[in-house]
């Protein structure tokens, strides 16, 4: 990656995590160049992390091997056909990160010779923590779905998902982090209408999350197992698990995932 030339179409949120976390590993005046159109925001960029910020996407697809698509899917068409399909080429990768667009529209416009990867990161990726699948279309090789790993281990881990999957990819993890936080918020307030100060509770709340998860993934045993160890008979935890399990929370867990899945799927630009 250090010797390949980045450029990142669109820096919202997801556009400037991905630039943040490159931009300390490569050399950013001769590696990486960004375009964004918003005025105020392309100053904000270009103030912040010293990269060349253009407002000519065209500027982008010419001056980088590897082009990140990171503008809004509802804009990406639009994008591709007035800019990108102009300079793409069979030596230059597409990375799509727009969600619900598939590998196989993206090379429809700019030419099925074009090796595209499309990747769904998470909103972890704004702290180095995300995870994110990598998906090939037809014409990217195990070199290019290399350097897109490599690219997105910089914002966290990465995955190989076949891309018939990635609507379930995106029910779990692209959607997971409101899932969890709807949890620390319902616990938060159960702490709170229990008598805790909300300060306290939140604190309580958030350190227990994160020292489960890490727990988790140390000690790399099933999450029914770590459960079952701190689930004495007869105690507080089984009386809060049975709860759980009178209102069949797994089936509302999985029936809500289902449904993210079957909106992804609606969306999705073929």
């Amino acid at each position: 990656m250090i010797d390949k030339k980045i450029g990142i179409i669109g820096c919202g949120n997801m556009g400037e995590a991905i630039l943040s976390r490159l931009s300390n590993i490569l050399e950013k005046s001769v590696s990486i160049m960004v375009s964004e159109f918003d005025a105020k925001r392309r100053d904000y960029i270009q103030s912040k992390y010293k990269v060349i910020v253009e407002t000519d996407n065209n500027e982008v697809v010419k001056f980088a091997d590897v082009i990140i698509l990171a503008v809004k899917p509802n804009d990406l068409e639009k994008v591709l056909e007035g800019e990108v399909c102009c300079g793409a080429s069979k030596d230059k990768l597409l990375i799509s990160i727009a969600a619900g667009i598939t590998t196989k529209y993206i090379e429809n416009i700019v030419g099925k010779d074009v090796p595209v990867i499309r990747v769904m990161p998470n909103m972890a990726a704004t702290i180095g923590e995300s995870i994110s699948s990598i998906s090939a279309g037809s014409a990217a090789s195990l070199e290019h779905v290399e350097l897109a790993k490599e690219i997105f281990r910089a914002i966290g881990d990465v995955v190989d998902v076949d891309e018939k999957l990635v609507d379930a990819v995106t029910a779990i993890s692209g959607s997971g982090p409101a899932y969890f936080f709807y949890m620390i918020e319902a616990l938060i307030e159960a702490g709170c209408v229990e008598g805790l100060k909300e300060d306290v509770a939140k604190k309580l709340v958030l350190k227990t999350a994160l020292g489960s998860a890490n727990l988790l993934e140390a000690l790399k045993e099933d999450a029914a197992i770590l459960r079952s160890k701190v689930t004495s008979k007869g105690g507080t935890t089984e009386a809060a698990i049975k709860v759980f399990e009178s209102k069949k929370l797994k089936d509302i867990i999985k029936d809500a995932v289902r449904a993210a899945k079957a909106r992804s799927k609606e969306l999705q630009k073929r």
